[in-house]
């Protein structure tokens, strides 16, 4: 099993040091470009999503993303400092209602890519878990 973790600081500018980090474990773990590119996608959402809806844009606040790899799976756990969210309260973004919206498609997306294995609560903040088959 290969394990990575990098803790941002500073808002939506740790984006370029995410990705990065992304990048590498990628090609330490030898994935097609093709899902790098999904992964990095995903990833973008997610940590958007850590920043706005979590840490409420406070720069002083941390976003944490931990990738484990093992037998063809990967998890990627991204950690905010936010309560977070209900998956059911959340607006449909095909809804002929929300079309014209612009945002609330970053779930939508995400759950087209990885699965959502979990998203957990605790004193400190708010953990969501994708599962990813790598190709």
């Amino acid at each position: 099993m290969t394990q990575a973790e990098i803790v941002l600081q500073g808002g939506y500018s740790g984006y370029d040091a995410l990705n990065s980090f992304i990048a590498s474990f990628a090609e330490a773990e030898g994935y097609s470009r093709l899902f790098l590119e999904q992964l990095q996608l995903s990833m973008k959402e997610v940590f958007v999503n850590a920043v706005k809806h979590g840490n409420s844009e406070q720069n002083s606040l941390s976003v944490s993303c931990t990738l484990s790899a093992a037998a063809g799976t990967l998890l990627a756990s991204i950690r905010d400092c936010g309560k977070g969210f209900n998956f059911d309260e959340l607006p449909n973004p095909v809804d002929p209602r929300n079309l014209f919206r612009l945002s609330g498609r970053g779930l939508f997306i995400l759950r087209s890519i990885a699965e959502i294995i979990a998203l957990e609560r605790d004193r400190e903040g708010s953990v969501l878990t994708l599962r990813f088959h790598p190709s």
